[in-house]
Order: C-alpha cells, then structure tokens, then sequence
C-alpha cells in the first residue's frame, strides 16, 4: 500500500533550531509490488524537509546524500515527486534483474533508506542517512552514514578539515586502541584503520563509523569507534579546534 506522508520531527536532544531550519518536517513513503507468483518487492524511503531552509548550496548537499537529484525547491511536492520516481525505478530495476530468478518459495526483496537528524550544534548540521535492502543470496546489505554540514562555511565537514595529517600512524593508534569491541575486532580484516568521512561529534568525541567489508568481515556489521578529544587535540587543526569551542 502507498503511503506518502509529512511528519513533523522533534530532534531527540531537543535543540533550538535557528530560524532558516525551525520547520522541520519529513516524508515517508511504503509501497510494494508483486513481481511473479513467487517474488514481491517492497520500497520504503524517509527523508527531511527542512521548511525554511534558503541556502541552495547547503540543500544540495544535504539532498545529494540521499540520492535526490538537485531541485530548484525542496519543498514537499518535489521530494514528494522524487521519492516516487526512485520508487518507481526501483521495482523497473527488480522486475528487469528478476526474469531468470525462480527460488523454490517466496521471497521479498526490498529496498529501504532514511534521513535522520542527529544533531544542530555551533552551526553544524549533523544528518545520518541509512539504507538497507535483500536482493536474494545469502544475506542483505545495510550501511550508515553520518554527514556534517557547515551552516557558516556553506560546506560539508571532511576528515582534512578537522585533522593535520588525518592519515597519520598516530591516529590509526589511537582507532586501534578505542575499538573496543572485542567480537568486532576479531573479524577485523585491516591492520591499519585509518580516519574516514562517515563520523559524527560533539564537544568531548568524535566518532567514525565503518560500513560491512569496510575494516572487518560482514559478520561484523557497522563499527562505531570513538575518541575523546583529549587523546585527539595535538592532531586536531586549530580551526577545529576554536570553530567547535574544544577545551
């Protein structure tokens, strides 16, 4: 069944959001097909609509991670009209890499993603997009990514923008040593973990996270590994430093 919908979001840390991105509101949309007598596909997709939000080039950042094609408004109808033609791609793409399959029982395959606000601090919009979907085989796939956008800057925050030398051994160290997860780290498959552009932070850590096959084996799933900022300060740039207020 199809269902497209707004929804207003209250962020969990209920901030003040400044006025350019005081209405904050989403759309969901469900919808499945039947593809034969044995396979069905199913679609389901969430993303933000940031109401008042003004600055072109920060929205086409934002929207670009979730697969949106650049609009000359994000406002409900387009991403609305957006989500129906991913949809609508999608069970094309099923029904055309479907021909040959026939399983023995019934299966759904499917297709998931949403946009998530985690966090609005120093002028810094922090957005986690997640996607997960079953095409058949042996298992499914489901990654996470955290994105941080610079209302000041007009930019999306990198790894280069927070440290001197982000490759550095002794910041693969210090990965190492806060990835704590002793079942994780068994499956781990590099011997070096080096900084990434999927992390988020706050005023004590930051935090990178690794997708399946990424540092370890899928068996693995996402790691997350965080460091205080206390190990991290002689690595960080000082603009990083001042920007986000860091004692």
């Amino acid at each position: 069944m199809n269902q497209t919908k707004p929804i207003t979001i209250i962020p969990e840390n209920k901030v003040a959001l400044p006025k350019e991105l005081s209405a904050v509101d989403s759309i969901k949309i469900d919808d499945s097909t039947r593809i034969n007598e044995v396979l069905t596909a199913k679609f389901s997709s969430k993303i933000l609509i940031f109401s008042n939000l003004n600055n072109k080039k920060i929205a086409d950042s934002i929207y670009h991670y979730a697969e949106i094609n650049p609009l000359k408004d994000y406002n409900f109808r387009n991403l609305d009209l957006e989500l129906q033609a991913q949809k609508e791609a999608y069970f094309d793409s099923v029904k055309k890499n479907s021909k040959d399959f026939k399983p023995s029982f019934k299966q759904t395959w499917e297709e998931n993603s949403s946009m998530d606000f985690h966090s609005l601090k120093n002028d810094i919009l922090t957005i986690m997009y997640q996607n997960d979907g079953y095409s058949g085989g042996a298992h499914g796939y489901y990654n996470i990514l955290y994105k941080n956008f610079d209302l000041k800057k007009n930019s999306v925050i990198q790894v280069s923008d927070v440290f001197k030398d982000a490759k550095s051994q002794e910041i693969s160290d210090l990965l190492m040593k806060y990835f704590s997860n002793k079942e994780q780290k068994e499956m781990l498959l590099e011997q070096k973990i080096t900084a990434n552009n999927n992390f988020y932070f706050d005023d004590e850590s930051i935090t990178f996270v690794y997708n399946h096959y990424e540092i370890t084996a899928y068996a693995a799933g996402v790691v997350e590994i965080t460091i205080p900022f206390s190990d991290l300060k002689p690595y960080l740039k000082p603009d990083f430093i001042s920007r986000n207020n860091l004692k």
